[in-house]
């Protein structure tokens, strides 16, 4: 028995020497021991708010113009745009998708109802260009999307914090207090979740997170940001 186990381990051995071999007669090299060396990916793009917006949304090449729809919004609704190069502040940008979406229901395109034009409708139907509502209406969300205080992974944790908006008091009956919570879910993603409390009816998660300019912090969402209790 135990010149039998010694046999199991000698073919065992002969094995592997001749499969490492066969990898040199093949042309390929052994793999060799190298250092990692981990590089963690700069946040900060040393530039205002504001600027990023406009980088962004101006693109002659058509690639990148994913805040198009927001710096309309801005435009239309005559916001003073100082707000966007204030500091210390956490901006909540919109994706196209988070004011114009669609999907195909029996074969027809149809806006989603967790983007701006398909949550807020205009005589029953879907906005279809930022003119179709108020501009106060347009301009007072914007300021909702403007939280005093920049929070980002630096110092969020999954306890929610209640962060302030530029909104004014009493606006909204269903956030009268012009609030927005902020907080990290404790999971691998780690992912940043807007107005998700006990009770809440919908929250958004971030989707891209932890963008710092020289003025705060920016959090882009793609489906449409609102409070509201059950």
């Amino acid at each position: 028995m135990k010149k039998m186990k010694q046999a199991i381990v000698w073919l065992a051995c002969m094995g592997l020497l001749i499969s490492m071999a066969g990898c040199n007669l093949a042309g390929l090299k052994l793999q060799e021991n190298a250092d990692y060396h981990p590089y963690v990916l700069d946040p900060h793009i040393n530039k205002t708010t504001w600027q990023y917006i406009k980088d962004r949304s101006y693109n002659f090449s058509g690639k990148d113009t994913i805040f198009k729809l927001m710096l309309q919004a801005i435009e239309y609704s005559g916001i003073d745009t100082n707000l966007y190069i204030k500091t210390n502040c956490t901006f909540v940008l919109l994706h196209n998708d988070a004011v114009f979406r669609t999907t195909v229901v029996n074969k027809v395109p149809t806006i989603t109802a967790d983007c701006y034009w398909g949550k807020y409708l205009i005589n029953g139907k879907p906005g279809t260009k930022w003119s179709d509502y108020p501009k106060d209406q347009v301009k007072n969300y914007l300021l909702y999307l403007i939280v005093q205080g920049a929070y980002s992974f630096n110092n969020l944790t999954p306890t929610n914090v209640v962060g302030t908006t530029l909104q004014p008091l009493n606006y909204d009956p269903l956030n009268p207090t012009s609030i927005m919570t902020l907080r990290v879910n404790n999971d691998q993603n780690f992912t940043m979740r807007l107005n998700d409390f006990s009770n809440s009816v919908a929250y958004v998660s971030v989707r891209t997170s932890n963008i710092l300019p020289i003025n705060g912090a920016i959090q882009v969402i793609d489906r449409v940001l609102f409070y509201q209790t059950k």
